[in-house]
């Protein structure tokens, strides 16, 4: 049953370790629900990208790890709210970047159709 054959496929040894890690950690060994939430959603957390990326380019190592990450999902903490940036028809106070159509005060930078102040050049003509 453990011949070296079952050993060098990439999607047994990442099945495989990740069942391992969730063993030592005290988790399930394989919870089925996680696993249907995850594969069934098209974002970045679907392991089968992964599994699917190493198979088409034939990378054992990217195939392993997909596995790995279909067993035993990363912990990722999800931001609820990011205002680095403002996008078209959106308005907010003190931010140094605005986009098409807003208008804010204080603003260091404007593009176009913005209400900012435009100062004139004096040119010298001879």
């Amino acid at each position: 049953m453990l011949s070296g054959d079952l050993l060098k496929n990439p999607l047994i040894v990442g099945l495989v370790a990740g069942a391992f890690k969730n063993t030592l950690s005290g988790k399930k060994i394989i919870d089925v629900e996680d696993i249907k939430n995850r594969i069934s959603k098209i974002d970045g957390t679907n392991p089968l990208i992964f599994v699917g990326l190493g198979l088409l380019a034939k990378n054992p190592a990217l195939t392993a790890i997909g596995m790995y990450a279909v067993v035993d999902p990363p912990n990722v903490e999800k931001k609820e709210e990011y205002t680095g940036y403002l996008n078209v028809g959106e308005s907010q106070q003190s931010t140094g970047y605005s986009n098409v159509g807003e208008s804010q005060e204080n603003s260091e930078y404007s593009n176009v159709g913005e209400n900012g102040k435009i100062i004139s050049k004096k040119r010298c003509v001879f």
